[in-house]
């Protein structure tokens, strides 16, 4: 009786330790393994922001500078960061239109448009890979504030002596000299709201510097706040709230730990 109680002790004892509810307790511990990093503190700055202006060599492109504070927990970093935005244009107009044309001269209508907003991220990113190389991916909810600047005005072309248009600031005609000397221009402002999604590769320099590539679509909800308008030509199409989707934001972080 004893021999056959002893057996069934050590069947139940060995059924346990091959539980597979403790080989999950195990892989639990494993990961619970993955502590603060002794630097947690994270300080940086987006060094390249002209880079999508480079990439896509283009006259407008969206510029995006900032500064942002991480704070490691393990496998996961919670962030804050701060930002301006703005239209990265290498030209005075964006497109132009023919208003007037005549066998020595033509009148155009050029447009232009740029904005200029802040805002405010705060969000999470979770890590892979402990090395000198590691991805992230992480999110991150947005508020801010921003105006859109637009504006409009005229140039006259006219043929010269060689048979090429040049531009002239003045004309004998006293409806295009009128044209001449006027512009309309519209200048918004908005709450902005908004999430973002980063997709980042980070490479540890060395113990207090870290490099951080990441590519950060956006999309954003804009609050009409307040509108200034000048329209002598009903250019503009009156607008109120919308919404935006950007894909063109690249980061490269240069980061601080401490």
């Amino acid at each position: 009786m004893r021999i056959l109680t002893f057996l069934m002790v050590s069947f139940f004892m060995t059924g346990f330790a091959q539980d597979p509810l403790s080989d999950t307790i195990k892989k639990i511990d494993s990961l619970s393994a993955i502590k603060k990093e002794q630097n947690p503190n994270y300080f940086g700055f987006n060094i390249t922001p002209l880079m999508s202006g480079i990439i896509t060599t283009s006259n407008d492109y969206n510029v995006k500078v900032g500064a942002v504070y991480k704070h490691n927990l393990g496998y996961k970093n919670i962030r804050f960061g701060m930002n301006y935005l703005t239209e990265g244009s290498n030209s005075f107009y964006d497109y132009y239109i023919p208003l007037n044309t005549s066998d020595t001269s033509i009148l155009y209508r050029y447009f232009e448009s740029n904005y200029h907003h802040y805002d405010f991220r705060i969000g999470f990113e979770e890590l892979r890979g402990f090395s000198n190389t590691r991805v992230h991916i992480g999110a991150d909810l947005i508020i801010g504030t921003g105006r859109q600047d637009s504006k409009y005005f005229h140039r006259l072309f006219m043929l010269d002596s060689t048979n090429k248009y040049v531009l002239t600031p003045s004309s004998t005609d006293q409806t295009i000299s009128q044209l001449l000397r006027s512009e309309g221009n519209r200048s918004s402002s908005y709450l902005i709201t908004g999430i973002d999604v980063s997709f980042g590769f980070d490479w540890v320099l060395n113990e207090d510097f870290l490099l951080t590539f990441q590519i950060t679509p956006q999309f954003n909800y804009y609050i009409f706040r307040t509108e200034n308008l000048f329209d002598p030509y009903q250019e503009y199409i009156q607008f109120g709230d919308y919404a935006d989707f950007k894909l063109g934001y690249i980061d490269l972080n240069l980061i601080y730990k401490f």
